[in-house]
């Protein structure tokens, strides 16, 4: 290969790269794209896998949600991590209406967004 082929290769490279390489979004600079917003519950009545399920389909339907974790820190109480988008902010009342009937059993004892 010569030198203006080596040139010619390298330019088709160099654009192919560029045309293939994702486009990485630094900040937001227009509002329109939200940030991750992880909220943190302390909840009791959760005495099985079956119980966290349940939560976690529940809380799971709120807008925005995209992960719930729930974690056993003492015999009787849990702490729930609920991972959104940030398109909508999720208040403890939205949580507890979001159990539905399953609040009388399944208990917030507190919410805080983190």
């Amino acid at each position: 290969m010569n030198i203006e082929n080596n040139q010619h290769f390298a330019f088709i490279l160099a654009f192919a790269l560029a045309l293939l390489a994702p486009t990485v979004r630094a900040h937001d600079t227009d509002g329109k794209h939200s940030h991750k917003v992880t909220y943190v519950a302390n909840m009791s009545g959760i005495d099985c896998a079956a119980c966290k399920k349940t939560i976690a389909r529940s809380i799971g339907k709120l807008k925005g949600v995209k992960t719930i974790r729930i974690v056993k820190i003492s015999e009787t109480s849990h702490r729930l991590f609920v991972e959104t988008d940030g398109s909508k902010s999720i208040s403890m009342g939205d949580a507890k209406k979001a159990l539905g009937k399953n609040v009388e059993h399944y208990k917030v004892n507190s919410w805080s967004k983190s």
